[in-house]
């Protein structure tokens, strides 16, 4: 049993399940009254991501097998202390069972068609497992996007005007490209009661965030991983423009977080330092909230150093770690910033 746990690597299973419960209930159900999914119907469509995501890395391992005798020979579990049978016949149920809960969470909410997403997620696992991990960058964009879509899966089953509030995205990203509408529309709609667009605007930043942290943890994974994916035949980012210029690339990536959250705490600053002739509650502007976004932005900026020291397996193992803290961090300032806009 503690083999399979390990296989199916339990702490990032949970990390999704975390991200999913704070979303669902530190944005979508306290600010919105016509929530689609019902907590029964959501603990569904999470057992069935996380079904879908633990036959995916069962999938990987099995294709991996040879490589792991290279990269982690020590940490190895399949034909060591699972048989490759065993976890063929564990990958083919928990996907059965992903697909059909998927599909059943998305016909309560008359989203049936909804459930194909489960199964490219299936189909996109697979295909990373088997070919797209050792290629050049696809693989790496692949797992960013797929984490991306889980955050915006549970938006398209559970917020009911999806498709207009994606519209009026669009369409603020339009107007933003010819005049300064940004920061008039953050005034106008950002105000409390919170309304269902900014929602939407707050939740996709946020899956914008995990595609980002994702792509900078899978290329230091790349690096990590260099010498066995060499011996393989390979042709990784860290295999194809060698070790300097891939960390350049991972320091490059690591700026647009560090400006995303700077312009959100320039957002921040303005309004903490105006003076209003009423009092407004904005989600995320208080001082504690301030402070969080600029501990955020310390841990990118020592995680460049860090990248930028490292040479060794072990120097960019201790990255990868520091990327996944990176990553729970900024998902755990959701659940803060609602309950300091709350209460």
């Amino acid at each position: 049993m503690t083999s399979f746990i390990r296989l199916i690597r339990f702490k990032n299973l949970l990390i999704i399940t975390l991200t999913q419960v704070v979303i669902k209930f530190s944005l979508i159900s306290p600010y919105l009254s016509n929530s689609a999914l019902s907590n029964i119907d959501f603990c569904i469509y999470l057992f069935a991501l996380i079904a879908i995501v633990a036959g995916g890395y069962i999938i990987n391992d099995i294709y991996d097998i040879e490589i792991d005798k290279i990269n982690k020979p020590e940490a190895r579990i399949i034909e060591k202390k699972i048989s490759k049978k065993f976890a063929f016949k564990a990958y083919y149920m928990l996907n059965l069972i992903g697909i059909t809960s998927g599909f059943y969470a998305a016909y309560q909410v008359n989203k049936l068609w909804l459930g194909i997403i489960f199964i490219y997620f299936t189909i996109s696992l697979w295909q990373y497992s088997k070919q797209h991990k050792i290629s050049f960058i696809i693989g790496n964009l692949q797992v960013a996007f797929l984490t991306a879509l889980s955050i915006l899966n549970l938006v398209l089953l559970d917020i009911e005007e999806f498709s207009t509030l994606l519209m009026n995205l669009g369409w603020m990203i339009y107007s933003c490209l010819g005049q300064d509408t940004w920061g008039n529309f953050i005034r106008e709609e950002y105000i409390e009661p919170i309304s269902s667009p900014i929602i939407l605007y707050i939740i996709i930043f946020y899956a914008g965030f995990s595609f980002i942290t994702t792509l900078i943890r899978e290329i230091i994974k790349d690096l990590e991983d260099a010498e066995g994916d060499t011996k393989i035949g390979a042709n990784t980012l860290a295999i194809k423009f060698g070790m300097q210029r891939t960390k350049q690339i991972i320091i490059l990536l690591n700026i647009l977080p560090i400006l995303g959250i700077a312009y959100f705490q320039y957002f921040q600053y303005s309004v903490l330092s105006s003076t209003f002739s009423i009092e407004l509650s904005y989600w995320g502007v208080n001082y504690i909230s301030a402070a969080y976004t600029v501990l955020l932005q310390v841990l990118l900026i020592t995680l460049i150093l860090k990248v930028s020291s490292s040479h060794t397996k072990a120097d960019f193992h201790a990255a990868s770690t520091l990327s996944k803290t990176i990553m729970i961090m900024g998902i755990l300032s959701i659940p803060l910033f609602t309950y300091l806009h709350l209460y």
